[in-house]
């Protein structure tokens, strides 16, 4: 197997999937023995006397109001889907009433979260979609989409419509198959539930992939990628979803949208992009058309330790503008180089010869410059043994000209390894009181160092005591993304409001450096005031516009992105 990190064998189960916290029950953190060793680290970064842990509630002590849904309304969706395809027992209801954000899960948690969606449905083709549609906008019941639930942003939100009486959650998951193979085109038609690493694991045994890698990977599917613009962590050389996509069949209250399969037209405004970032608010996207690559003969991924964050970003900035192919630089400024350092570390016993070695280490970076200001950026490298021996050659300049050393590739083997293992850690940190969240932006190069800065200065304004990091995600022409991550304890009184606090004043933040309230997480509800304020008047009136045309009854997703 080629991407031998590929988990294709995760049970989606909905009784396997954590209701409360990331992932399925049967996975877990890779370094979850080491965690009285990371509870120590937060014990003396936050300078607390001591760590308790703060239990979940049960799932049978969450307070569940009781469903909207009329026996009639159950027995005429149960006729549409089959009776085992509509779910209105606790489970089903709560594990879909949330995403996976901090807040979320926050909420869930402490036992706050105060609406649920009143019964689940699993359509498993188009008709019953339609069918689905028909009868909830005759019956005055909301529909939130929902494909993984792995939302950072309230895209799954529980909010009512106007007038309407219930809200049913539409699971597309049972919708998973491929539909069709086009290997002369190098195109691929799935069902748009379908979760990554089973569209990935088949394309893969015809040779192909998508080389769409969000770090949701797992527990996310195609159609929640092109609802909320993915981008995957090899978009350098695959592209964000948005560009990957080729046509796209949206399902609408009104009919149907399906447009054509072709690489380029001049027809108007272009409905893919309309679809790609619509958040289930204009229709259900049921099928998906993607451009597909042959698997590379080879990849190489490695690590850079350069001095400083200023020099990290121009050699990011050099190496697109001189078009050197990669698949992936990601930096970590400063104060995730020194999380990872310490990550590194765990497990592993302080014997005299390693303090040797550590201290011949720290001498020759100092002896070239790299202080405590270092950071780090991890190169990927894919494609023919030929392009990606040249495109090395080519940084290899880059970065020795920017004061770098080349730190091998461990480094970026270790990387691959754990990509998609990082978001378990915050099930374990939120058990002993300690908060995690992440936010993204974007902006050009000639802002980035200073958007950086005050973006860390926000973050940790807010929250006093907190600790606030960045990395480099995703790099273009033009610019890049910055992903910060925020460690703190949680307020035991106040929780929500200590998280409201942080997220304004970092919004703000972004806002006021004309950068976007997301790069790739989405809008949802939670990003919503920042995205009106940068899309002004005109722009929000015009997108309800095309949603009062396909979506009569508003029933779809109501409440959030550009949505009244």
């Amino acid at each position: 197997m080629f991407y031998h990190e590929l988990n294709p064998k995760i049970d989606y189960s909905r009784s396997n999937l954590r209701w409360n916290a990331w992932g399925a029950n049967d996975q877990d953190f890779g370094r979850k023995a080491q965690m009285p060793e990371i509870l120590k680290l937060l014990q003396r970064e936050f300078k607390l006397d001591s760590i308790r842990e703060t239990p979940a509630v049960s799932l049978e002590n969450i307070k569940l109001p009781n469903g909207k849904l009329s026996p009639s309304d159950i027995k005429n969706l149960s006729s549409i889907v089959g009776k085992t395809n509509l779910k209105t027992d606790r489970y089903e209801r709560i594990f879909h009433s949330a995403g996976r954000s901090y807040y979320d899960v926050l909420r869930l948690h402490f036992n706050t979260l105060k609406s649920f969606v009143d019964g689940v449905v699993y359509p498993k083709k188009d008709s019953e979609i339609i069918k689905i549609l028909e009868y909830c906008s005759k019956n005055k019941i909301t529909i939130i989409p929902f494909g993984g639930g792995s939302s950072v942003v309230g895209g799954v939100e529980v909010l009512k419509g106007k007038g309407q009486k219930a809200v049913l959650s539409l699971d597309m998951t049972e919708m998973k198959e491929l539909v069709s193979f086009d290997p002369i085109s190098m195109t691929a038609t799935f069902q748009a539930g379908i979760y990554g690493p089973q569209l990935e694991y088949g394309l893969n045994l015809k040779g192909y992939t998508l080389g769409h890698f969000p770090q949701s990977f797992e527990y996310s599917t195609l159609g929640g990628w092109v609802a909320a613009r993915s981008a995957g962590q090899q978009s350098n050389r695959y592209g964000k979803i948005e560009e990957i996509l080729t046509s796209v069949k949206l399902i609408s209250p009104n009919g149907t949208v399906e447009t054509l399969r072709s690489p380029a037209s001049s027809i108007g405004p272009d409905w893919n992009q309309i679809i790609a970032g619509s958040e289930g608010l204009l229709g259900i996207i049921s099928e998906v058309t993607v451009k597909i690559h042959r698997i590379p003969e080879t990849r190489k991924y490695f690590g850079l330790v350069f001095p400083d964050l200023l020099s990290s970003i121009n050699f990011i900035r050099k190496a697109n503008h001189e078009e050197i192919k990669t698949s992936m630089m990601r930096l970590s400024d400063a104060n995730e180089t020194r999380l990872y350092e310490y990550l590194g570390e765990l497990g592993k016993k302080n014997t005299p010869i390693r303090k040797f070695k550590k201290f011949l280490q720290n001498s020759y970076l100092n002896a070239v410059g790299i202080g405590e200001n270092k950071c780090v950026v991890l190169v990927g490298l894919d494609g023919s043994r030929q392009e990606v021996d040249h495109s090395f050659e080519g940084l290899k300049k880059l970065w020795k000209k920017g004061g770098a050393i080349f730190a091998g590739e461990k480094l970026g083997q270790n990387w691959i390894h754990s990509r998609y293992n990082m978001p378990f850690l915050r099930n374990h940190v939120m058990q002993y009181g300690m908060g995690v969240d992440t936010m993204e932006t974007s902006s050009t190069y000639d802002k980035l160092e200073d958007l950086h800065k005050a973006g860390i200065e926000s973050l940790q304004n807010s929250i006093p005591g907190s600790i606030a990091m960045c990395h480099l995600s995703h790099s273009y022409h033009e610019g890049a993304c910055l992903y910060y991550t925020i460690l703190f304890p949680m307020d035991p009184k106040k929780p929500e409001e200590q998280w409201f606090k942080m997220k304004r004043s970092v919004s703000d933040t972004f806002t006021s450096f004309k950068a976007p309230i997301s790069h790739h997480h989405g809008v949802g509800i939670d990003h919503k005031k920042w995205y009106e304020s940068s899309l002004g008047k005109p722009g929000i009136e015009a997108l309800n516009g095309l949603k009062k045309v396909l979506d009569q009854k508003e029933i779809l997703n109501p409440g959030k992105l550009f949505h009244s």
